[in-house]
């Protein structure tokens, strides 16, 4: 139905049609640390490519590919543990319809989208094999309501399937044992990490005086694993599959600030919240303890930004600068000893993160880039055999982009 619903609107006369394309690519190399490794050379890669087709003066369409590569060493949020990885790849191809009638204030924008996500977390793994590569379908909408030029209220729905096609029995019980014993019942099985759901969002932009802007909006994922059974006080499944509520909540301010014509700056502070809330629970076998909602959690971030453009304004040199800080604490997951004796407070997790990037324009279309990038993390969790909880990276990365 999607295929020849694009078919009869691409087939409208050709002077109907309008299109622009936009595309652009960024390629780093350089060196990166982590945990006091000896750094090694790296980098990172992300090509995109849209097109703006506009069909009279109510359609237009927006289909986009992307890709992105990161060889640079990070740590993923994956079963609720940070896994470190050593690298990462994802391409991406969507489309997005926008139905604008200029006599009315209200916009539409069906969508659809496609991902694929590959992780390594070894060096010698090979791509397409990796336990946690992903496949993402997403279909959904956005209604958008525009109160006072350029600001809108905005409403989206969309749905969503997630499948590990390599998260196997076989594999799963193999990560997930330790001198022969489960570590995790839940996880252990066949495709028990797919999972699919509803996300529902809210959204506004508005000023708020003169000079400062303000971003707000909510967020609630509901997902739903099919194949995960609950695990109950003895260590046993239940015939009930597991269901997560994430609700997220951001506030963004944005000022900007003109010294002169060749000197300006755009400051912003980003406040956001999340709470996950989850019936799994998790089940220690080599202890033999139950872990009463074992996966909820609440999280707090900051995040203060500049941006300063330097320079003619169609080709300024930027310099962008941020730090981040995040706590997130498991309110059903006890924190252990380096033993892995429970201690009793619930488990903590800091994150610290600053980022600097300049961007000099060479010639039209193509600039020069420099990044340095540095995380450090702190946990009251000592015990660390299977996953990381407090670690250090930096990365220092140079290269080009261009854009069309």
């Amino acid at each position: 139905m999607r295929a020849l619903a694009l078919a009869l609107f691409l087939a409208a006369p050709a002077r109907a049609l309008e299109w622009q394309p936009i595309a652009g690519i960024q390629a780093l190399g350089g060196t990166h640390f982590f945990r006091g490794e000896t750094g090694s050379v790296s980098g990172n890669a992300d090509a995109v490519f849209a097109a703006a087709i506009r069909r009279g003066e109510k359609w237009s369409l927006l289909p986009s590919l992307r890709s992105s590569y990161e060889g640079t060493r990070r740590v993923n949020d994956v079963l609720g543990a940070s896994t470190p990885a050593q690298a990462r790849m994802e391409h991406k191809a969507a489309f997005r319809a926008v139905w604008a009638d200029p006599a009315s204030r209200w916009r539409l924008k069906p969508g659809a989208s496609y991902k694929r996500s590959f992780l390594k977390e070894t060096a010698d793994e090979s791509w397409g094999g990796g336990l946690f590569d992903e496949r993402l379908w997403t279909l959904g909408a956005e209604a958008e309501f525009l109160t006072r030029e350029p600001h809108s209220l905005r409403a989206s729905l969309d749905w969503f399937d997630a499948a590990y096609p390599n998260y196997t029995s076989l594999e799963s019980q193999a990560a997930l044992q330790f001198a022969g014993q489960p570590l995790a019942r839940e996880l252990v099985g066949d495709r028990v990490l797919d999972r699919s759901g509803l996300r529902a969002g809210a959204a506004f932009d508005m000023p708020a005086g003169e000079r400062v802007r303000l971003d707000a909006g909510l967020s609630t994922v509901w997902s739903r694993y099919g194949r995960q059974k609950i695990v109950d006080e003895g260590g046993q499944f239940v015939d009930q599959a597991r269901q997560d509520f994430l609700t997220s909540l951001a506030l963004v301010a944005r000022m900007p600030h003109e010294w002169n014509a060749d000197l300006r700056a755009l400051g912003s502070l980003t406040l956001g919240a999340g709470v996950l809330a989850s019936n799994q629970n998790g089940y220690d076998a080599t202890r033999g303890k139950f872990l009463e909602n074992f996966y909820d959690y609440r999280e707090l971030s900051v995040t203060p930004a500049v941006r300063l453009l330097m320079g003619p304004e169609r080709a300024p040199v930027a310099v962008d600068l941020a730090v981040g800080w995040r706590r997130r604490t498991y309110g059903g997951r006890p924190a252990q000893d380096e033993s892995g004796a429970y201690s009793g407070g619930a488990l903590t997790t800091t994150e610290w993160t600053a980022a600097g990037t300049l961007t000099y324009p060479i010639v039209k279309r193509f600039s020069l880039v420099f990044t340095l990038e540095r995380a450090s993390a702190r946990s009251n969790q000592r015990f660390e055999r299977y996953y990381r909880y407090a670690y250090e990276a930096t990365s220092a990365l140079a290269g080009f982009r261009w854009d069309w």
